[in-house]
């Protein structure tokens, strides 16, 4: 791919990489501020015209790549110039890789979710003119040497199928694991750093841990002796329904008449007469003797004495007076 500029002054090495900032790794000695303003404008449209012609050869309806994409997401951009064709004396561009970290929800072998974050790639182009001749392996090596990384630990976004025959090719990644998203992966992808550690690499840890610390353990605290299993005996819910129940007594003791419990009442007051609740048993009746007697005998009350006091003609020296007066009358007739 040719443009007006001269791009071997732009890329001086085969193989430059691009970041956010979108600035060429090296820059001749005294250039002014605005050759590098012009230096970066030729570096956008590069990447603006690179990613024009991916998406046209993969029939896109819009570039995924641009300067601007760039400028504003973390990715990295591999761009591959052709040192042998000097068109013009201004060299050409090959094509270019972009790889980039992204967090995904993947599905593994067992179908099971895992939020991973893999290096990704996100848009891969040769010039149509260029193809088969070993430029896409070129650069999909520099790629892997720069990352650190091997062929089946990386996410695909949208693989063409020339890509996939590719992968197939150089690579033998030919079975994939089913996703729900646009990515692809192969076999093998949670292989490595994408799986937790084995029980035995765990055990390994944690004995290298205990080793290592050397921190004094607090003093053991005594329990107290637990209690034999034929002692405890649980308050089951049989016995409290049991509890709740009354026992009806054998024959022929359920055959006897049963007293009705009388309610709950207060204690009697003392000034209340007759209305007792507990009376004791009756006694016989009394002969009218010895009745006058305990009556004659029983001190008055001492209402009756205060009347007696108050009234003058209530006084036993005037009753005594008025029955000796009545009485010869009385025996007259």
């Amino acid at each position: 791919m040719e443009f007006p500029f001269d791009v071997d002054a732009l890329f001086p090495e085969p193989i430059t990489i691009l970041d956010q900032h979108l600035r060429a790794p090296a820059r001749r000695t005294g250039t002014t501020t605005s050759a590098r303003v012009d230096l970066q404008q030729q570096i956008m449209t590069v990447v603006d015209e690179l990613g024009k012609a991916s998406a046209k050869a993969q029939h896109l309806p819009g570039p995924i790549t641009s300067a601007s994409r760039m400028q504003s997401n973390r990715h990295v951009m591999y761009v591959l110039k052709d040192t042998s064709a000097r068109p013009a004396g201004k060299g050409a561009i090959i094509g270019f890789l972009k790889v980039g970290y992204k967090k995904l929800f993947v599905l593994d072998d067992r179908g099971a979710h895992n939020e991973v974050e893999p290096l990704c790639i996100l848009d891969f182009y040769i010039h149509e003119s260029l193809q088969r001749h070993g430029h896409g392996l070129k650069l999909f090596r520099y790629m892997l040497e720069k990352e650190r990384v091997e062929p089946h630990q990386l996410a695909i976004d949208r693989p063409s199928e020339k890509l996939l025959r590719f992968l197939n090719k150089h690579y033998n990644l030919e079975s994939t694991v089913p996703q729900v998203n646009n990515f692809v992966i192969f076999e093998g992808f949670f292989a490595h750093q994408h799986r937790s550690p084995a029980p035995s690499l765990r055990a390994t840890r944690c004995s290298r841990a205990a080793s290592v610390d050397n921190t004094p353990n607090a003093p053991a605290r005594k329990l107290p002796p637990k209690k034999a299993e034929g002692e405890i005996k649980p308050y089951s819910s049989s016995d409290r329904e049991f509890l709740k129940v009354a026992v009806e007594p054998p024959w022929p003791l359920n055959r006897a008449p049963r007293r009705a419990t009388p309610p709950a009442r207060p204690p009697p007051r003392s000034s209340s007469l007759g209305n007792s609740p507990d009376r004791g048993p009756l006694r016989p009746f009394l002969p009218e003797q010895e009745l006058l007697r305990s009556l004659r005998l029983c001190p008055p009350h001492p209402t009756a004495r205060l009347l007696l006091s108050t009234d003058p003609g209530g006084s036993p020296a005037q009753r005594r007076r008025t029955s000796s007066l009545t009485r010869p009358e009385n025996n007259r007739y």
